[in-house]
């Protein structure tokens, strides 16, 4: 599992040369670029590349708050003025609305988020089925034990496994963005969002995994 996570961590990372964390902090939130062309957002190169911008434009507004407020009341305030500065100047160099370049800071990158989800859910599945064998080992039919434990331990197994896909998706998410500020941003990353879907989802998977584990069992004994 560790192997497995450090690869997608390594892909997440390298996919782009740059990270939003790379870049540098602006004492006074200025937005500074050397690319002032006009971006057309119908075309998914220029969506992008505003994607990217407004992703880092938030970044240097949560890390510039951090690094000069911390904990003050004011907090909220001074990094949501430095954010709309920010993202003030980034739509008058490309010349987009803001509301744009706001939308796009929230959108997820979905090909990272696909891979995430689909490496732990296939880590959880061969648990679940490794897991599933061992209680049909210790519950040989006929006896309906099988069963109680297999659900009993599929709420259990469930939720451990959220609590542990949550966790290394903020490892990716903090190498992906090469920040340790990712402030609420934790909050949309969907292991974490939807964490109540997931669970349903690791109870489902570990049930299927005891029918596969009973059938092949069974099929065993009948040969």
């Amino acid at each position: 599992m560790t192997r497995l996570l450090l690869l997608i961590v390594i892909a997440t990372t390298f996919t782009a040369c740059v990270r939003p964390g790379d870049h540098s902090v602006s004492p006074n939130c200025e937005w500074i670029e050397t690319d002032h062309r006009t971006l057309d957002l119908a075309t998914s190169a220029d969506r992008r590349h505003l994607r990217f911008d407004a992703v880092t434009a938030e970044d240097m507004a949560i890390r510039w708050a951090d690094q000069r407020f911390g904990h003050l009341p004011e907090y909220d305030q001074r990094r949501e003025e430095c954010m709309d500065t920010l993202f003030t100047g980034l739509a008058q160099t490309h010349g987009v609305d803001v509301a744009a370049v706001r939308d796009l800071s929230r959108e997820r990158d979905s090909g990272v988020d696909a891979a995430v989800i689909l490496s732990f859910a296939f880590i959880y599945a061969v648990v679940a089925y490794s897991l599933a064998g061992r209680i049909r080992q210790r519950f040989p039919p006929p006896e309906c034990g099988f069963w109680v434990m297999s659900v009993t331990m599929a709420a259990g197994v469930s939720l451990i496994g959220v609590l542990i896909g949550i966790f290394g998706s903020i490892i990716v998410e903090t190498y992906r963005l090469d920040s340790v500020h990712l402030s609420y941003r934790m909050f949309r990353i969907p292991m974490r969002e939807y964490w109540g879907v997931f669970f349903v989802g690791g109870v489902i998977i570990f049930i299927l995994a005891a029918l596969l584990c009973f059938y092949k069992t069974r099929r065993t004994a009948r040969d």
